[in-house]
């Protein structure tokens, strides 16, 4: 097989601390996320190249040469406006936006340093280059993941790009659940966007990398799967369409970023370009959305531009197949177009709460990271797609190829059936003992507290998946009060009782109804009438299964 490689990385082990004297001050520089390689097409599909690369080179900020449309002029007084990305299809609207003339129709001209373009090594930009060009303000802006600004601080998020809709995975052999994870050989491409994934995946059963699993690094998704496929681990993260290849072994799917919107594309501004060329920040956003627009509306035109500009074994778009080329990049990518990206930024707190939970997962998952101590509201700015949004020329008539962007949406899950035989559990969450008040279905603060923490993340950031909230009640001898005893009926009231108090707490911070299966059970039968206290403590829990209706 072909190796094609091409990145979203995310570095998590600081490589190293580049010092940039401005003024006199001497600022550390982190790493960052996106890196790659060439890619290769197999079998007609597009291939996703690998998100992982490293350097232990100095820190360069020599900024490889912008690339500007075929006939721009640069002598006609208009500004420019750096931009540096991968190769990545929903990131095409940069070159788009060139060749269409959209940022010469808002005022500026674009330029774009492609990443890894043509195995050309001046386009070799190390993940700590491209942050300290960015916090230099050499650039204007970087596309890049949310988890990597979490960890890196090195502007500030103006947009929002897309989610990952299904690209990244986690497979296993003979692996029913995350919980099944424990004491296991798990194998990924190291400081990628897989090594966040598997991180955030085994968050949600409450197991620490460091401890609870043996991490098995390398160098890439091929190499990773390569491992597993040599029985040297018994799981793999990684993304389309390498994973794949983990099926030659028996390997089959965990979980992917389908049912798990935890991979976020996003804008990342420079503080100079935000605080010294405001206008010209909100032109480039303008001129964004106004290509997004053409794309939705007229699809086979903006496929044709992207091929236009060139560089076609970069961007695997090329002329005589531009539209499926394009579409095969964007279909498990779930764009974020004007509409979306405007709901978003009118209360950012999903936003703010996606970085918070990356900053926690790295922290517990990587021995000694630094993290920037910035406020995760202050890494956002909402102005510029707020003003781009009251600009109803750049509302789009369409929608995008995937049209799933889920942090903007609320599902109809009414009509899925989950009781079917495709559905299947991927977690048992770890948190199943709720206090309640004495003789009583309602929570106390403190099971609060575990609810918010422990269940309620997850489900903001998964789409496609349900909660079973299963409830057990003690079966006591009598009712210490009355004296009377209580039958199976009253046990089950009871215990029902005691999950829907759980699933209308969880409802009241917004979780959509449709998602939870309510289900009650009975103590084991030789704990029923019992009076121990100890026996009665351990039959009070509700537990609660993430379930999915098929993978």
């Amino acid at each position: 097989m072909n190796n094609m490689d091409r990145t979203r990385i995310v570095f998590i082990a600081i490589i190293g601390i580049a010092v940039i004297v401005i003024c006199g001050v001497a600022a550390a520089v982190l790493l960052n996320n996106r890196g790659d390689a060439a890619a290769t097409p197999t079998a007609g599909i597009i291939t996703t190249p690998t998100r992982s690369s490293s350097s232990t080179s100095p820190i360069s900020l020599d900024s490889p040469d912008p690339i500007y449309a075929p006939n721009a002029d640069l002598n006609d007084g208009l500004p420019t406006y750096i931009c540096g990305a991968d190769a990545f299809g929903s990131y095409f609207t940069l070159q788009q936006m060139q060749m269409s003339g959209k940022d010469v129709e808002n005022g500026f001209h674009l330029g774009i340093v492609p990443f890894f373009l043509d195995e050309d090594p001046a386009y070799d930009v190390s993940e700590e280059q491209r942050t300290a060009l960015l916090n230099s303000g050499q650039w204007d802006c970087l596309l890049t993941t949310l988890d990597s600004v979490a960890l890196t601080a090195p502007g500030v998020i103006t947009a929002i790009v897309d989610e990952s809709a299904g690209a990244d995975q986690l497979w296993g052999r003979d692996i029913a659940t995350i919980n099944e994870l424990s004491g296991k050989r798990i194998a990924f491409a190291r400081n990628s966007v897989g090594e966040y994934f598997l991180y955030y995946s085994l968050s949600i059963a409450r197991l620490n990398p460091r401890f609870d699993v043996t991490l098995v690094p390398q160098d890439s998704v091929a190499d990773a799967v390569a491992v597993f496929n040599a029985n040297q681990a018994d799981a793999v993260s990684g993304w389309e369409p390498d994973i794949f290849d983990a099926e030659q072994s028996g390997g089959q799917p965990i979980l992917s970023s389908a049912q798990m919107r935890i991979v976020v594309d996003v804008i990342v501004t420079s503080r100079q370009s935000i605080t010294n060329e405001a206008d010209l920040v909100q032109s480039f956003h303008n001129a964004w959305f106004a290509t997004l627009k053409a794309q939705v509306e007229n699809f086979d035109a903006a496929a044709a531009q992207i091929a236009a500009w060139g560089h076609n074994d970069w961007s695997f778009v090329y002329p005589e197949s531009a539209s499926d080329d394009l579409r095969a990049w964007l279909e498990n990518v779930a764009q974020a177009d004007l509409g979306d990206n405007a709901f978003v930024m009118r209360d950012p707190t999903p936003l703010v709460n996606r970085l918070e939970i990356a900053r926690r997962v790295w922290a517990v998952s990587v021995t000694g990271l630094t993290i920037p101590t910035y406020d995760a509201v202050d890494l956002i700015d909402t102005r510029f797609v707020e003003r781009a949004a009251q600009q109803a020329s750049l509302q789009a008539n369409g929608r995008p190829v995937n049209d799933t962007f889920s942090i903007s949406s609320q599902f109809d899950l009414s009509g899925v059936n989950v009781d079917t035989a495709d559905a299947v559990t991927l977690a048992v969450l770890p948190c199943r003992k709720f206090d309640f008040l004495p003789n009583s279905t309602e929570l106390t603060l403190e099971a609060r507290r575990q609810l918010d923490e422990c269940v309620i993340p997850t489900l903001q950031q998964s789409i496609g998946l349900f909660l079973e909230v299963k409830g057990s009640s003690a079966w006591p001898d009598a009712d210490p009060f009355t004296g009377e005893t209580f039958t199976e009926e009253d046990i089950l009231e009871f215990a029902e009782a005691r999950a829907q108090s759980v699933v209308a707490y969880l409802v009241s911070k917004g979780i959509d109804p449709a998602r939870f299966i309510v289900t009650a059970t009975l103590p084991p039968p030789d704990h029923w009438r019992s009076s121990n206290a100890a026996i009665q403590a351990e039959d009070r829990y509700v537990e609660m299964r993430l379930i999915t209706s098929g993978r």
